[in-house]
């Protein structure tokens, strides 16, 4: 139905680097010395374009128009996405190869520092960047169920979500504007942010999450994945460069693939009936639209600080002044008994707080690895923590009941 952007004969096509789900080791660095990626030595742009060389490249995946026309979706999508609209526009030119040199020296050299400069125009500014963590928790409650979130995680298995377009559409996000490696059956706050707008229709500053996406991308791990490598291709050909003919690109082009009936039946959405391929509900049988509620309660994590009951001051004291209390025993800590209750302090409540003390240590440390693990998995290098046996930020207990979305992996 719609034809790619670029013919793709006379290409030389680098295979999709799938490969198995285990960690593997950087690729080996094929643009060590290429003219193109000589910055000054000691410089940022220098220290990313190092590390990104040795990064791996991913396949984006677009929509398959005659394979949504063949399980007749295609009246529902468009009403998510429009000819022409924002989304329709990203998700088409997605269809484009990547090229190597060029992903990596754009993203070697972009930077992007909002608020100010060309970025307050309106491709960047007139659309959502932001959303209550309570909304997007509250839309994932209505397409898959408030218990199947996991709060401590901050995501969900996408397997749970119970419309099949709506897990199609993931995919397609997960591989373009909240691209990543191998985690894509969990959805993610980012992920649920972008669903959120595209299925409800809110305008969503896409621009804004790709400028978010490049300026993080060498804050992955080596052995991660770089996306949205179509999109620079774009910008390359709008300013006159043809990559298929440019002999400067040493590597082949990394092709698109697109997300047709073998793709449908892998994630296991479709099933044949007698009208033909139809998607299926979980029971098997043809999947019948649920339309989205207009509205729908936002739902608050159990531990967000939103929930926390707020401390109210002490009653004003309308007896006089206060009696002076006689002073505790010497040599004993000091707890105060509107805090700890109990008996008076003394020596005998110091191994029980010791106890409580070891038990917090002991779940704090927990969650730096819960943390930690999530960073590796998703290809974000690890927090590092100064002394981390004796002292955690404080600002790794405060939590904000609004995310702000980055593109990150």
């Amino acid at each position: 139905m719609e034809d790619d952007l670029i013919p793709v004969d006379g290409i030389h096509v680098e295979p999709v680097q799938q490969g198995p789900r285990r960690r593997r080791r950087p690729p080996v660095d094929s643009l060590q010395g290429h003219p193109c990626l000589e910055f000054p030595d000691g410089t940022d742009t220098a220290r990313h374009c190092q590390k990104l060389r040795r990064m791996y490249i991913g396949s984006h995946a677009a929509i398959d128009w005659d394979a949504i026309d063949g399980i007749a979706e295609t009246p529902r999508v468009r009403r998510f996405i429009p000819v022409d609209s924002p989304w329709h526009r990203l998700f088409y030119l997605a269809h484009t190869p990547t090229y190597r040199e060029l992903l990596v020296e754009f993203l070697s050299s972009f930077t992007f520092h909002p608020p100010g400069g060309e970025i307050e125009t309106e491709i960047y500014t007139a659309g959502l960047v932001v959303v209550e963590k309570p909304t997007l928790v509250g839309f994932w409650r209505v397409i898959a169920g408030a218990n199947h979130w996991e709060h401590d995680k901050s995501k969900g298995r996408v397997s749970f979500v119970r419309d099949p377009l709506y897990r199609y559409l993931h995919h397609l996000l997960a591989t373009s504007i909240s691209a990543r490696g191998y985690s894509r059956e969990w959805c993610t706050t980012t992920d649920i942010f972008f669903l959120y707008c595209l299925l409800y229709r809110r305008p969503c500053a896409l621009a804004h999450g790709l400028a978010q996406y490049y300026a993080s991308a060498h804050h992955r791990q080596e052995r991660g994945f770089l996306y949205d490598g179509a999109y620079v291709t774009v910008i390359a050909r709008s300013l006159g460069l043809v990559p298929h003919q440019d002999p400067h690109l040493w590597t082949p082009a990394i092709m698109p693939t697109r997300m047709g009936f073998q793709s449908l039946w892998g994630m296991m959405v479709i099933k044949r009936f007698p009208v033909g391929p139809r998607f299926k509900n979980h029971e098997g049988g043809v999947w019948t639209e649920e339309p989205l509620p207009e509205h729908f309660e936002p739902v608050h994590p159990p531990a967000d600080p939103s929930d926390a009951v707020p401390v109210e001051d002490p009653p004003e004291d309308v007896d006089g002044a206060a009696v002076p209390q006689p002073p505790p025993p010497a040599g004993v800590p000091q707890f105060p008994r509107h805090i700890i209750p109990g008996h008076a302090p003394g020596a005998a409540l110091h191994p029980d707080v010791r106890d409580e003390l070891d038990r917090l240590n002991d779940l704090v440390g927990w969650l730096v690895r819960a943390e930690q693990d999530r960073r590796e998995r998703e290809g974000l290098p690890p927090i590092r923590f100064h002394r981390l046996e004796h002292h955690i930020s404080s600002s790794s207990s405060r939590s904000n009941s609004s995310i702000r979305i980055q593109i990150r992996n």
